[in-house]
């Protein structure tokens, strides 16, 4: 059995392929979980055939059954990387597992989120910094640490 945390790196995995399947960045995405899949092997042309499925039945499913479609589709993808992690040695799971969300993080619909003009978008770490009584102003989605204030000296009141 899986920790939590690879368990649900297999779960947003399995989303993914259900989310991106069908969109701009299907192929590319599509063609590098195969290859997380196969690890190496053979395997790689089945999962392909296998991914090439899911986005058909995605595709062709009507929205009353849709939700129902996309859920089963997300749950038999998340078993499949759930097994291949399994499957793998103490010392080759973590960095699998690391690997296997960067191609979610890089590659899912969100992945190419547009700034507003005029905007930051980051991948990395930001540091913003406000002086002088000025304010900064922002949208994150992720951590958020703060650090003390500033706090003037006495000849600044």
């Amino acid at each position: 059995m899986l920790p939590e945390a690879l368990s649900s790196i297999a779960a947003e995995a399995g989303v993914a392929v259900v989310e991106t399947a069908g969109t701009d960045h299907w192929t590319l995405f599509g063609e590098q979980v195969a290859c997380w899949l196969a690890r190496g092997g053979q395997a790689e042309r089945a999962d392909l055939a296998c991914l090439a499925e899911t986005e058909a039945a995605l595709c062709s499913a009507v929205d009353s059954s849709s939700r129902a479609v996309a859920a089963r589709h997300a749950m038999v993808w998340q078993g499949r990387f759930t097994t291949v992690l399994e499957q793998l040695s103490a010392d080759e799971r973590h960095p699998a597992a690391a690997h296997l969300q960067r191609l979610v993080r890089d590659h899912s619909i969100g992945a190419a989120p547009a700034a507003s003009a005029p905007g930051v978008i980051a991948g990395e770490n930001v540091r913003f910094q406000a002086d002088r009584g000025s304010l900064v102003v922002g949208v994150a989605n992720g951590d958020v640490h703060f650090t003390s204030p500033f706090r003037p000296g006495p000849a600044q009141g």
